[in-house]
């Protein structure tokens, strides 16, 4: 018996076994995170600053190559032990800035979007608007707009997701068959468009993790209203490129769709919204009414300083909570158990709760990183302008948002842009704004994104037709982020 247990159990570690490569990197994080600081400083760095610069490595190397949830864990705990924080300082300014609890009710704010089946609602909504009917180019910029849209609202993977469900069901209606031109355009379009949708929207996910850890470093923060504008005219003037590319370049059959009527692909009847889905309707323009509000109102008008008093994040929970509380036939409009469990993405909130601490702690003057940023970058941008400054850290945003996180590749790029505008006294808004766009457009590799993954996975593509695609889209929509962000952004901000 004892031999039959010892067999199994050799057995079941055999086919269970840990990867080398998983092991080969867990102990590079660890030699990096725990081992860059005991180097000697160097430069203005101090022996702080040289633990927190291998604090943030190690847990940007687990980023990378491992996984986001235990290595965010575990430069929190660095945090502790070797980067003079105190536990209680230390779950202050991660587990409860005010961002990090902002994210997470989003999260649930957005599951609840989805549960209702709203998402479906708002693209099979726009496609069905008579002035498309007859007209397939026209169908195509209205239904990657409703994409763009989703991914605003929810995130890319979903929109990505219901978008294809659409298409799917468009070419069957038409006849279209894998491999044809206008599914294998569109395979990819959608997830262009929600992979950008998510830039509109500045209080989720990549945005706000970027946003946030500048703010966190610098105290300054960005006008939400503005950046919306100029994400919004972007992700407009993308869309339509995407739509002469596709027309003049890609030239894929259109005659097929002369005759869809949309309305035949609601099989669900998602378009039939009930009272309790356009209750939740309401929620979710009085979401972004609310958010953007303060931008607008009176400084001195009662709402305004009602909404400022309890800040975006108290937002959020006013709503969540609002809805929790309404009953439906018994039932709470917002079941707050199953939101949590099917919407929160917990990789991202611990990726945030990282970042919050360590930013700031990077950025103080004890800790000598912003210094020697600054003498760094002294050499490479002492003689440009702060417009070349914002075009090139956009490119390298984009560039590096193939093969990383685009939310890790946002916060790496921060420091730099706070030594950089500090040191010139540059506004910083153009660059942030070409970081967060730039880490958007992350859909060449399957590493890039989520959505990334799904693309290169997808039984209607393939890595040709991605290739041949991706890298003129990424290129073209780099230069068109380039120019609207330092024209218009330029004259808002």
């Amino acid at each position: 018996m004892t031999e039959n247990f010892v067999s199994a159990t050799g057995a079941l570690t055999a086919k269970h076994a840990v990867p080398a490569r998983y092991l080969a990197h867990t102990a590079i994080c660890l030699i990096i995170m725990f081992g860059f600081g005991r180097l000697a400083p160097f430069g203005p760095l101090t022996p702080l600053g040289m633990n927190l610069i291998g604090i943030f490595l190690g847990v940007l190397y687990g980023w990378i190559f491992i996984e986001i949830v235990w290595p965010s864990l575990l430069g929190l705990l660095a945090l502790m032990l070797i980067g003079g924080m105190k536990p209680a300082e230390l779950l202050n300014k991660s587990f409860g800035d005010p961002i990090v609890q902002m994210m997470f009710f989003i999260f649930v704010f957005c599951a609840t979007i989805n549960y209702y089946g709203l998402s479906k609602f708002i693209s099979l909504w726009f496609i069905s608007r008579r002035f498309v009917k007859g007209r397939p180019w026209l169908f195509t910029f209205v239904f990657m707009g409703s994409i763009f849209i989703l991914g605003g609202l929810t995130s890319a993977s979903p929109a990505a997701i219901i978008g294809w469900s659409i298409l799917y069901g468009v070419c069957e209606v038409c006849g279209y068959r894998k491999g044809e031109g206008y599914p294998t355009m569109m395979v990819f379009g959608i997830v262009f468009a929600a992979q950008m949708g998510m830039s509109l929207i500045p209080f989720k996910q990549a945005a706000l993790t970027v946003f946030s850890a500048y703010e966190t470093m610098s105290g300054v923060g960005i006008d939400y209203a503005k950046y919306m504008l100029v994400a919004l005219i972007i992700c407009a003037v993308c869309s339509g490129v995407f739509i002469l590319i596709g027309k003049y370049i890609f030239r894929p059959d259109m005659s097929k769709l002369l005759d869809l009527e949309a309305e035949k692909l609601d099989t669900e009847g998602a378009l039939n919204l009930n009272a309790v889905q356009k209750a939740v309707l309401v929620f979710l323009f009085l979401l972004v009414l609310l958010l953007l509000a303060p931008n607008f109102l009176p400084a001195n008008f009662f709402v305004t300083r009602f909404l400022r008093s309890i800040g975006n994040t108290g937002i959020v929970i006013l709503l969540v909570t609002v809805m929790a509380a309404i009953k439906v036939n018994g039932k709470p409009l917002l079941n707050f158990k199953v939101m949590v469990d099917s919407g929160v993405t917990w990789g991202i909130v611990l990726l945030l709760a990282f970042v919050q601490p360590l930013t700031g702690a990077m950025a103080a003057p004890e800790s000598g990183v912003t210094a020697f940023l600054m003498q760094a970058l002294k050499p490479i941008f002492g003689g440009g302008s702060s417009i070349t400054f914002a075009v090139v850290i956009g490119l390298v945003a984009t560039l590096l948002t193939q093969v990383m996180n685009n939310g890790a590749v946002g916060v790496a790029l921060m420091p730099v842009v706070y030594s950089y505008c500090q040191a010139a006294g540059a506004n910083p808004a153009l660059a942030l704004i070409m970081v967060v766009m730039g880490v958007h457009l992350a859909f060449l590799t399957p590493a890039a994104s989520a959505s990334a993954a799904l693309l290169h996975g997808n039984e209607w593509s393939d890595a040709r037709a991605i290739w041949h695609t991706a890298p003129l889209v990424i290129a073209v929509s780099w230069v068109i982020i380039a120019i609207v962000t330092l024209t218009v952004g330029a004259v808002l901000f």
